[in-house]
């Protein structure tokens, strides 16, 4: 009788200890403030990379339950990327499904946000900073107006002129140099607007659309939905295919 007694005394201690250690699970509650906060900012940040400087990483999380993700490889001579998945949200901790890849980001305060690994732990020590994404500073128009260039600069070169007009539409001057052949010159305007990424966008003939990403140092031209060599520009009263696709490094801003 006495073992029977001690076997149970024992089995409600372990019992006993089992609920603690339940109850003591920390459960995250996010504040609707802090969501909505983050639901209004794009973050950004530069990841390590393991063959180039760094990749320049930016998410924009929308109420919808998607979420956007532009990566740029430095020094690659590879153009932006962006990709569009969705999310879930469990404790403090968003993941990200793109296509067949997941991701994970753990809400950090209102400012940041950090990239963590599947086991959902921060990075620790001297690389800590480096998955943080910052939440982005308001933006400003000055930051993207100015003259950017793509070529040699010398004999065969692009240059491209954003020019702010109101509110969120921009004047984009696209100019093709041949100091080999002048006749081949071209100089033709367009117009854009800025979407909430702080992308620029401007509509193209055939229904198709050019897009200007912008990172560090750097204004990204390409084409969406549309060949390019489909594309056509009015230089001097005709059309004509000038290759504007490229990335432009920033040699004059509007902040100078």
């Amino acid at each position: 009788m006495r073992w029977v007694i001690k076997t149970l005394q024992v089995l409600i201690i372990m019992l006993f200890f089992t609920a603690c250690k339940k109850d003591n699970k920390a459960v995250v509650v996010i504040e609707q403030p802090l969501l909505d906060t983050i639901f209004c900012n794009t973050f950004e940040g530069i990841i390590p990379c393991p063959d180039c400087p760094g990749i320049e990483s930016s998410i924009r999380i929308y109420k919808d339950s998607t979420i956007s993700r532009t990566v740029y490889y430095q020094d690659k001579n590879e153009l932006p990327t962006t990709k569009v998945g969705t999310w879930k949200l469990k404790d403090s901790v968003f993941t990200a499904t793109f296509d067949r890849e997941k991701l994970f980001f753990r809400i950090k305060d209102y400012n940041k946000i950090l990239r963590v690994g599947s086991d959902l732990k921060e990075v620790k020590g001297e690389f800590a900073d480096d998955y943080i994404l910052h939440k982005n500073t308001k933006f400003k128009h000055q930051t993207i107006e100015g003259t950017y260039t793509v070529g040699d600069t010398i004999n065969l070169y692009n240059k491209l002129k954003i020019k702010h007009l109101k509110n969120e539409k921009y004047n984009l001057e696209f100019t093709f140099y041949n100091k080999l052949d002048s006749l081949t010159n071209c100089k033709t305007n367009l117009n854009a607007n800025l979407d909430k990424g702080n992308q620029l966008n401007a509509p193209l003939n055939n229904d198709g659309n050019l897009r200007i990403i912008f990172t560090k140092k750097e204004a990204h031209v390409l084409y969406e939905n549309i060949q390019k060599d489909s594309v056509k520009f009015k230089c001097n009263d005709s059309l004509r295919s000038i290759p504007f696709q490229g990335s432009y490094k920033k040699t004059k801003s509007a902040l100078l």
